[in-house]
């Protein structure tokens, strides 16, 4: 499964949180499949500039938003400030050590993000560690290869492979646009 060498950069920000995309690809619409609830723990990994996660504070009790990049937590912080939320913090992290209590968080997402993990065994075993018994972990990724040239394309079955061998079950692969929703739930230890 190809990891890009590099985050998106946040100079390009802006590409990631624009009128145009919240037309096309309304946060609102995504979060909805994800039946959160008010007493829920949320962890936004990959954050960037905090397109989901103002939506996500709307729907659950505490957002965690993650992302390797000072530059785009900043402008995360800028807009969950200008929405008005206050269940909102935000942690700089590659994702191999999360400064999150163990089997704190019920759902994590990731949405094209997990391409950009650099080390993503070693996050998906810190994503086990926070998440909760029935904690879910939610990936994103493009899929449909022809449909965006130069996008990095995630082949399912191995992506599927690579998860559920740190201790996650596959309930679902949704379609969603370009992309496939994965959701897993985290198994119980054996």
């Amino acid at each position: 499964m190809p990891q890009q060498e590099h985050p998106y950069p946040a100079s390009g920000a802006w590409l990631l949180d624009n009128r145009f995309r919240r037309w096309m690809e309304p946060p609102k619409r995504f979060v909805e499949k994800l039946s959160l609830t008010p007493e829920m723990t949320v962890v936004d990994f990959g954050c960037g500039p905090g397109f989901f996660t103002v939506e996500l504070a709307k729907h659950a009790g505490r957002v965690v938003g993650v992302d390797l990049q000072a530059d785009m937590l900043k402008k995360a912080r800028r807009k969950t400030e200008k929405a008005g939320v206050q269940n909102v913090e935000f942690l700089q992290s590659d994702g191999a050590s999360l400064q999150l209590p163990d089997a704190s968080v019920d759902l994590i997402m990731l949405y094209t993000v997990f391409h950009e993990i650099a080390d993503p065994d070693a996050a998906i075993k810190e994503f086990h560690r926070i998440l909760k018994p029935s904690g879910r972990l939610v990936i994103v990724e493009v899929i449909k290869k022809h449909l965006i040239p130069g996008a990095p394309i995630q082949n399912s079955a191995e992506l599927q492979a690579k998860v559920e061998a740190d201790g996650y079950k596959l309930q679902t692969l949704t379609p969603y646009r370009l992309y496939g929703i994965f959701f897993f739930t985290k198994k119980a230890p054996a």
